[in-house]
């Protein structure tokens, strides 16, 4: 198999109440993130995600957008331009030694997250 999806992220203008609407329909369990401004999804089988709201200086509205645990950001994004996406976020450390992730557009216009996980030193 190839590269894994390692976490999942649904947006949109009112996050609180897609967060009662998502942990109604699945029963999932969401806590506030220490961090500010999302939902985290805690799944007992399956991937994490988090849920939370867009603001208009995103540019962009209600999506879901998938991560893909890859060994390099860059050389994702470069293939990924190379095959006719556009890079939307370049590689950002998360904080907290949690990894860094990027996001391009697929030539359909979807919304793709790219994970690395942190550097072991």
């Amino acid at each position: 198999m190839g590269n894994p999806v390692t976490f999942f992220e649904i947006a949109g203008r009112e996050g609180e109440k897609l967060n009662e609407f998502y942990t109604s329909v699945f029963g999932w369990h969401t806590e506030v993130n220490p961090f500010g401004g999302t939902y985290m999804i805690h799944a007992d089988e399956g991937i994490h995600g988090h849920i939370f709201s867009e603001s208009e200086e995103m540019g962009f509205n209600n999506h879901v957008t998938i991560y893909v645990e890859v060994d390099n950001l860059q050389s994702s994004l470069d293939q990924a331009e190379n095959l006719g996406g556009k890079t939307l976020i370049p590689p950002q450390v998360i904080p907290d030694n949690n990894g860094s992730f990027a996001i391009f557009l697929d030539p359909s216009g979807n919304y793709i997250g790219l994970y690395k996980q942190p550097d072991t030193n």
